[in-house]
């Protein structure tokens, strides 16, 4: 025994049946087609989309027809590719207190550099423009390197009339002491470094950087004597005399110059 299909009756429950498939398989390849095309022409709004079908039939199983705006997209030329980007990475500064400067300056410890690092992008172009770049990995080339700056801590007070006092009775000693300066030698040693400093140990010259009781240029000279040549006047003191007595011979020949030149 053979069978054949026969047609459907006009509008019976067959028909309607078969026409209600029919239309869901062509609304879901529109929306299907809606989706592909607004990816290329970066134009999609993905509400409802996928409910494009099901908004389309009744809850009683009737077809509805719903109007679907045209879409042309088949004229944008969308390109996908994967470039590679060399990027400067940022290096930090990193200030370290120094007990031994004066409050208010700074000095590079160590210079810093900026680091490299390789990036890969995936970057969208719609009709030759860029729309969009996505970073994904990256690699770090060369690491950055910190500047290291340090930052003077030291707060020194200015010398008080009794310290001044108390300075210039410890150089007379120390004169003695170590070269046997006395008399004229003294006298003229007292008068170098009254106009030098006044004896003072904190005393600094704004424009040539001279510093201390002997007027060190620059002060950091007398670190050879001590690390406390900043505050501390029997370094500065020791420091003076050695210099006078190295290059001018005692302190009156250094009185000499000073008096003719105003520097010694």
């Amino acid at each position: 025994m053979t069978y054949r299909t026969l047609p459907p009756v006009p509008g019976g429950r067959r028909e309607r049946r078969l026409r209600t498939r029919a239309r869901l398989r062509t609304y879901r390849q529109v929306g299907a087609t809606v989706v592909a095309g607004a990816v290329a022409a970066a134009t999609f709004t993905s509400a409802g989309a996928a409910n494009i079908a099901d908004a389309w039939l009744q809850r009683d199983g009737a077809a509805v027809e719903v109007a679907v705006a045209p879409i042309s997209a088949g004229d944008a030329d969308v390109e996908v590719v994967t470039v590679t980007a060399q990027n400067e990475v940022a290096n930090d500064v990193i200030q370290q207190s120094d007990p031994q400067a004066k409050v208010g300056s700074q000095r590079v410890v160590q210079a810093g550099s900026p680091g490299v690092e390789l990036v890969s992008y995936t970057v969208t172009s719609v009709n030759g423009v860029e729309v969009d770049r996505f970073p994904g990995i990256s690699v770090l080339v060369t690491p950055p390197t910190d500047q290291i700056v340090a930052v003077g801590a030291l707060t020194i007070p200015p010398a008080t009339d009794v310290q001044r006092g108390t300075n210039r009775a410890l150089g007379q000693q120390m004169a003695l002491d170590l070269y046997g300066w006395t008399g004229d030698q003294w006298s003229c040693l007292d008068e170098l470094w009254k106009r030098e400093s006044g004896w003072s140990h904190t005393a600094g010259n704004q424009s040539s950087g001279a510093y201390g009781i002997p007027q060190a240029l620059p002060g950091s000279k007398m670190a050879v004597y001590g690390a406390d040549w900043q505050t501390n006047p029997a370094t500065q003191i020791q420091w003076g005399l050695a210099y006078i007595q190295g290059r001018y011979g005692t302190p009156c020949g250094a009185w000499g110059q000073f008096t003719a030149k105003n520097w010694y």
